[in-house]
């Protein structure tokens, strides 16, 4: 079976942990894979229309600017077209706090009315294409276990770390609880925050330790956190998300504090692997605990591993796609 993979060409996170990294498994599996970064120029378009034509199955991911003109002919071409996303594409005017226009929705419907299969990488996603597509699956971004190292538990602690992970534009979610860092960091002097971003914040009383994102130490700062957190905002864009900051955290056995917002309250299992909070008073609570009982971050983050390693791993993540490849390619 040949796929083709067509990827934006800034190639973000998203191609690399739900295409580029799944590749070897599908060539174990006997797939040949092809990934094209989607031409800008007439030749390239044209290049990839012959692409298209000659692989089984082709697999869009994220891209919905196509013209209309170049869908019609797509599916002319090959009607075994995926379409694969892990935010709301159809929402991109809430991502920048402007109003929305439809323009990126309608975009979105035009796409998927174009394919025969969308895989959404949660159930808000999948909602949002099922009255105009016939196969939806969902299948979250996965965690590759192999790399992601457990958490060192035995390993002497002067400090209880609560981490995040995260961009400049979501900074504002960390602000948003500083009273209930300042009241932690008030009432244990051994509780730091720690921001591994490609930006920082300061805050009047909270002990804060930052450092910069790099892909090559990303899992060795996740396994120096403690307690890692994803507060959102329940919001139409935060509701696309896919909590992929709660598996990171799981996946490297260290228990997760979230908003009950969109696939974190798939993810959490509230009292087992993490808490679910709302409120500041929520999040306050959520967090004492689990700063005061280490035997209890260690138990659930070991639960949290289990649970990645059962349903949201790699080769979990890469045997389901193989699925519906399959499925996709038996169609006329």
């Amino acid at each position: 079976m040949k796929i083709l993979f067509l990827l934006t060409k800034r190639q973000p996170p998203s191609s690399r942990l739900r295409v580029m990294n799944c590749l070897d498994a599908y060539r174990a599996a006997g797939v040949e894979p092809t990934v094209m970064p989607i031409p800008s120029s007439l030749l390239g378009r044209i290049q990839m229309l012959r692409a298209v034509a000659q692989n089984d199955v082709v697999l869009i991911q994220k891209k919905t600017s196509f013209h209309p003109i170049e869908l019609a002919l797509m599916r002319r071409l090959n009607p075994r077209i995926i379409f694969d996303m892990d935010d709301a594409v159809m929402l991109h005017e809430l991502e920048h706090h402007q109003p929305l226009t439809g323009k990126n929705l309608i975009k979105f419907i035009r796409t998927v009315n174009h394919c025969a299969t969308v895989v959404a990488g949660n159930r808000f996603l999948a909602a949002f294409a099922e009255p105009n597509c016939k196969r939806v699956y969902e299948l979250p971004t996965p965690i590759d276990t192999h790399r992601y190292e457990l958490k060192d538990y035995s390993a002497p602690s002067d400090k209880v770390i609560i981490g995040w992970v995260g961009v400049r534009g979501n900074l504002h979610y960390l602000k948003r609880l500083e009273v209930v860092f300042q009241k932690l960091c008030a009432e244990f002097p051994d509780v730091y925050l720690k921001i591994v971003s490609n930006d920082f914040i300061d805050m009047s009383g909270v002990r804060i330790i930052k450092e910069r994102w790099a892909l090559d130490k990303e899992i060795e700062a996740l396994r120096s956190f403690d307690i890692g957190i994803m507060p959102l905002d329940d919001t139409l864009w935060a509701r696309g998300k896919c909590g992929y900051k709660i598996l990171q955290y799981m996946g490297v056995g260290v228990p997760a504090v979230a908003s009950p917002v969109g696939i974190n309250s798939e993810f959490i299992r509230h009292g087992e692997t993490g808490f679910l909070a709302s409120s500041p008073e929520d999040w306050y609570t959520a967090l004492k605990v689990l700063v005061a009982e280490r035997q209890m971050r260690q138990e659930f983050g070991l639960k949290g591993r289990g649970l990645v390693e059962d349903h949201y791993s790699q080769n979990y993540f890469s045997a389901q796609y193989l699925k519906v490849f399959r499925e996709v390619a038996k169609l006329v």
